[in-house]
């Protein structure tokens, strides 16, 4: 009981030293040429490393950030993008969003697309770092999935622009499916590679009904989609890895 509840603290800790190391990078003064988000990759990466051997997780970095597994990635890219559009598909079928409404940007750069890479790298090694693994030899994954998920729509509330009414099920059910399948799969490509796909695809696929309550980009039709996905992975989780809860 008292591993489980530090592994809750560390959870709650890892959180608050990530906001911690994103606020203050964003005040360095750096060169013009070094985008802070390279910077707060370096550090993540650094973190994750010295957490691998605080709590002696050499053989779980070694499997979950094995560059073999790194054909997940792609195979994530797609279901990102996929889920992504789902919304918008279904608005489109169901006569919600004519198709001349939605907008393709075509203008991506080589810079747009690292940069885009970079930044969901170090939010996956935030919320998805090595320090997990150790969590899941005390706590169930699946309540661990629930937490991150929980944390990551909270943490929402500090950007004013967003109506967690509204968005708050997507980003729940976004970081907590993003969880399960790194556990499920035994890698961190897989969520890295649907955080990019997510990302990327609405960055270049863009629509007038995308704030739309119910079929847009982080509306109740996305929520439902990534629920579904969610509770299959932990039907999946619990016959792979049957666990107390």
């Amino acid at each position: 009981m008292k591993k489980g509840i530090n592994c809750y603290l560390l959870i709650l800790g890892n959180l608050i030293l990530g906001m911690t190391v994103f606020v203050s990078i964003q005040k360095l003064p750096l060169p013009s040429w070094l985008n802070p988000s390279v910077v707060i990759l370096v550090v993540f990466i650094l973190l994750n490393l010295v957490q691998t051997y605080f709590f002696n997780l050499k053989n779980e970095i070694k499997e979950f950030w094995s560059i073999r597994k790194i054909l997940y990635f792609p195979i994530g890219v797609i279901c990102g993008t996929l889920i992504a559009i789902s919304p918008m598909l279904l608005a489109v079928l169901f006569g919600q969003l004519p198709t001349s409404e939605i907008t393709f940007f075509t203008d991506f750069t080589i810079y747009s697309i690292c940069l885009t890479m970079v930044i969901i790298s170090w939010e996956e090694l935030w919320f998805r770092g090595i320090f997990l693994n150790y969590c899941s030899k005390h706590v169930s994954e699946i309540i661990i999935s629930l937490t991150i998920g929980l944390l990551f729509a909270l943490i929402h509330i500090l950007n004013p622009k967003i109506n967690l009414i509204q968005t708050g099920p997507s980003l729940f059910f976004a970081g907590a499916l993003l969880t399960i399948v790194y556990f499920y799969f035994k890698t961190i490509w897989l969520p890295i590679g649907m955080h990019f796909g997510n990302n990327f695809s609405n960055s270049i696929i863009s629509a007038k009904f995308e704030t739309n309550s119910i079929f847009g980009s982080d509306g109740y039709i996305g929520a439902f989609i990534l629920a579904t996905l969610f509770f299959i992975f932990v039907k999946l989780t619990i016959v792979k890895h049957p666990k107390p809860l």
